[in-house]
C-alpha cells in the first residue's frame, strides 16, 4: 500500500523505521514546522524531520492543513492509507477521507480513557497502574473514532513519561505492520468507543510544573515522574530553580512540608504532607541531569538537612 505518515516526536520514529523496512511504499511524511527554542528563539527541527533528513525521506511541514495545495498534492499521490502518530495538528475531514482505506491514528492510551494531548503523562500523574496503545480510525471528534486494535501494558512504579513513551514506541512499532496488512486484507473488526466513559488528558503547562510539597508524597512522586523529561517538574532552593527528573516514594514519615530530611551519597529525602519523597535525578540551572550520587560527589554541601525547599 502507498502510505502517508504524519508524526513529529521521538515516540513516532520506531514505527517509521518499521514502515521503511516493510513491503509498503512510504510516499510522504507530514511533520510539524520547526519550533523556536532557547533565548535566541532559534528554529529547531523535530525528531521526525531530523530522521527524514538523515534518511533522505520525502517530507513536508505544512503550516495549515486546510489548503488546496496540500489537498491537491495528496490527491496526486493517491494514498491507500494515512497513519497519524502524535502529529500535533488536527487532521481535517477532507484530508483523512482521501486515502482508499481511510486513515488511522495511533494513540498512547486505552481509549476512551485519556483522549487528548498528554495521555502518557496524565496516566502517570494520576497514579494509573496500566495504559496501552490504541489503533483507531480517524474521525472528526478528538480521539473519538472506532477502535481497530488495542494493546495493554503495565505502568511500573519507577516509570517516567520518558520510559513509558519508549515502551509504547516499541509496542506500536511491533504491531503496526500487522495492523496495516489486516486493513489491506479487510481482515479487521472495528469497535465503537463507549463515549460515556471518556476521560481527557490536557496538555501539560510549564506554569503547573512547580512542585507543591504540601501534597501527599505519592502524588508528588507521580507528578515528578509524569512531567519527566518535559516540561520537567521543579522546586526552588537557595534562590535556584532545581529541575527534578525522577523520584520515588519513601515510607519515612515527613518531618515537615518541604523539609530536607537527609542528603547523602545515596539519598536526598524531602518531606511531604504525610511521608517523604526520595529525589533520584536533578539538575541545577545550565547544568546537565545527574543522579543524586553524582550530585553529592560534586556538591555535598549544597542541600542542608533541616532546611526547607519551596
Amino acid at each position: 500500500m502507498k502510505i502517508i505518515y504524519a508524526a513529529t516526536p521521538e515516540i513516532s520514529i520506531s514505527c517509521l523505521e518499521k514502515l521503511l523496512n516493510s513491503s509498503h511504499e512510504l510516499s510522504l511524511i507530514l511533520t510539524m514546522p520547526d519550533k523556536p527554542s532557547g533565548r535566541g528563539k532559534k528554529l529547531i527541527p523535530g525528531p521526525i524531520k531530523k530522521f527524514c533528513i538523515d534518511n533522505s525521506l520525502p517530507f513536508i511541514q505544512p503550516e495549515n492543513l486546510n489548503n488546496f495545495e496540500l489537498e491537491n498534492k495528496l490527491k496526486e499521490i493517491a494514498p491507500d492509507l494515512l497513519i497519524v502518530f502524535a502529529y500535533g495538528k488536527i487532521i481535517p475531514k477532507k484530508i483523512f477521507e482521501l486515502p482508499t482505506h481511510g486513515s488511522i491514528n495511533i494513540h498512547t492510551s486505552l481509549l476512551p480513557n485519556y483522549r487528548g494531548a498528554a495521555p502518557i503523562q496524565r496516566a502517570i500523574i494520576n497514579g494509573e497502574k496500566s495504559s496501552g496503545i490504541t489503533f483507531m480510525k480517524l474521525s472528526e471528534g478528538l480521539d473519538e473514532g472506532p477502535i481497530l486494535e488495542n494493546f495493554e501494558m503495565a505502568i511500573e512504579d519507577d516509570d517516567t513519561a520518558g520510559t513509558l513513551s519508549a515502551k509504547m514506541a516499541e509496542v506500536s512499532s511491533n504491531k503496526i505492520i500487522q495492523t496495516i496488512d489486516n486493513i489491506e486484507l479487510n481482515n479487521f473488526k472495528i469497535t465503537e468507543q463507549d463515549h460515556s466513559k471518556a476521560s481527557y488528558a490536557d496538555k501539560l503547562l510549564k506554569k503547573e510544573s512547580c512542585i507543591e510539597w504540601n501534597n501527599k508524597a505519592l502524588d508528588i512522586k507521580n507528578m515528578i515522574n509524569g512531567y519527566s523529561p518535559n516540561p520537567c517538574a521543579y522546586t526552588t532552593y537557595k534562590k535556584e530553580r532545581i529541575n527534578i527528573y525522577r523520584a520515588k516514594l519513601n515510607s519515612t514519615k515527613s518531618e515537615g512540608v518541604g523539609k530536607i530530611m537527609e542528603f547523602s551519597r545515596n539519598k536526598l529525602l524531602i518531606g511531604a504532607v504525610d511521608f517523604s519523597v526520595e529525589l533520584l535525578e536533578l539538575s541545577r540551572p545550565g547544568k546537565r541531569k545527574i543522579s543524586i550520587g553524582d550530585f553529592y560527589n560534586g556538591s555535598n554541601d549544597f542541600f542542608n538537612p533541616g532546611k526547607y525547599i519551596t
